[in-house]
């Protein structure tokens, strides 16, 4: 018996090292590139293909502590933010990450964030642009009550932290693109 313990042991230990290596021995630049398109969850974003420009991108981002905790006494649990976004665009890349770096900080719960990948022509086969009427992305939908308040379209007027608050406090704020 203690035979096929250590035996079962060494090969479990193997199996889950084998593993680990496969991810870290993958050349990046070996794999098709492929969009993540529809619904997908933020853990997509680790993969290999995506995580070279999400990892640096959160990394670097800085949040600002003083007006994220202002927005703290604005979070409730009936508040939802419908993130659309291209793999493909370069301010997707930026501003995702950024954003979720903001959102862990704000310890928002994975369940209110939704991601919806579009292609290039800024679809989906849910026809998800038109439902949410995208004109660039990334677009930060927020809904309070499932109603939408508010989005950030494209690019922060002043910063994630400066604009969310303007959005969820009511004081007025107008996103890049408001009246087009």
């Amino acid at each position: 018996m203690k035979k096929f313990i250590i035996f079962f042991t060494i090969i479990f230990f193997s199996c889950d090292n084998m593993k680990k290596n496969k991810q870290t021995d993958i050349d990046p630049n070996e794999l098709e590139y492929v969009d993540l398109i529809g619904e997908f969850s933020r853990k997509d974003l680790s993969h290999i293909l995506y995580s070279s420009w999400f990892d640096k991108n959160y990394e670097s981002y800085i949040v600002d502590e003083e007006s994220a905790d202002k927005i703290k006494e604005y979070i409730t649990r009936d508040l939802k933010i419908k993130v659309i976004m291209g793999t493909w665009c370069s301010d997707s890349r930026e501003n995702v990450p950024s954003f979720f770096k903001l959102m862990d900080y704000l310890n928002i719960k994975k369940r209110n964030i939704d991601l919806i990948g579009l292609d290039l022509n800024k679809e989906n086969p849910n026809g998800d642009e038109k439902t949410y009427e995208i004109i660039n992305v990334p677009t930060f939908i927020f809904y309070k009550k499932n109603i939408e308040i508010n989005r950030i379209v494209e690019i922060t007027l002043e910063s994630f932290e400066k604009d969310i608050l303007k959005i969820l406090d009511g004081s007025g704020y107008e996103n890049a693109y408001y009246g087009f």
